[in-house]
């Protein structure tokens, strides 16, 4: 009996270490690459438990599979027009060829050197080519965020192939300017906001000189409209009494004579109105000599 358990013992003991020598277990968005002699001869993706030949003859890197984000240190790049930018940069990225990544960089430390080094040179060189105003703009507008942020994909994307990863996304993450840059970007964030005041400021008295032209025209037009009306009036006004002087001077010409007269004496003499006359004047003739009026 006591052999029995001995002999249990040993064959547990054989199994523990099949399973620590022979057999390696791959976790969920976890990649298991087999070395033979220090060269991937297999790759395992799907989560389970793997035999393998006892180490050294196997090796079993493991690699993470799952979406990862690089964020290297901010590097200090040039603008076109020689200005100084500290930019921060982050790289979403996943291993797809575990063979060809361990042949290229062997592992993620290697991975984030090289991935560093050509994000660096690829965001200096688009950087090189665009101007302060481009990256560091109060008008939204002209920011080239987006354009940068997907040439720089794309550029990555291709590297990434040559490394066995896939690139998900680049994008700029933080700007931060130079000590020495900020003053000058604030004199022109400044200078920007001046030059659009002004600017609606122009728009707003283009826009007041168009209404008041406007309304000057109107008003001309209304009072044209308003004079011809009344010129029309009057004329209507002196036919209409034209009219009636001449049905007046039909039917009594002394007293007609008479009121035109006193018409005029009206409009030539007021109160204060200071003449010498002689006793012959027809004016005094009319007012005095007790003319005779027919009726």
């Amino acid at each position: 009996m006591k052999k029995t358990y001995i002999n249990i013992g040993i064959l547990i003991i054989i199994a523990l270490l099949f399973y620590g020598l022979c057999t390696t277990v791959v976790l969920q968005g976890q990649i298991s690459v087999v070395m033979l002699f220090g060269k991937p001869v297999k790759v395992m993706t799907e989560p389970g438990i793997y035999l393998k030949l006892p180490y050294p003859l196997h090796r079993v890197d493991k690699i993470d599979g799952r979406l990862t984000i690089l964020q290297p240190k901010p590097a200090e790049l040039l603008t076109s027009d020689k200005k100084n930018l500290i930019l921060e940069n982050c790289v979403c990225y996943r291993i797809t060829d575990p063979i060809l990544f361990m042949k290229t960089v062997r592992d993620k430390k290697g991975l984030e050197v090289r991935l560093t080094d050509l994000l660096t040179s690829h965001t200096g060189l688009l950087l090189g080519v665009k101007e302060l105003s481009d990256i560091v703009n109060v008008d939204t507008s002209k920011i080239h965020f987006r354009a940068i942020n997907d040439e720089l994909t794309e550029l990555m994307r291709k590297d990434g192939e040559e490394l066995g990863i896939e690139v998900e996304k680049v994008f700029i993450k933080r700007i931060m300017l130079p000590q020495q840059n900020k003053l000058a970007v604030y004199d022109r964030m400044r200078a920007e906001r001046d030059r659009i005041a002004k600017k609606y400021i122009a728009e707003g008295e283009e826009k007041a000189l168009e209404i008041r032209a406007e309304a000057d025209k109107k008003s001309r037009t209304i009072i044209a409209e308003a004079e011809r009306e009344a010129a029309i009036i009057r004329g209507e006004a002196e036919a209409e009494a034209m009219r009636i002087y001449g049905e007046a001077y039909s039917k009594n010409r002394e007293f007609y004579r008479f009121l035109r007269a006193l018409e005029a004496y009206e409009k030539m003499f007021n109160d204060k109105t200071v003449i010498i006359l002689d006793e012959s004047s027809p004016i005094l003739k009319e007012l005095f000599s007790g003319g005779k009026v027919e009726r």
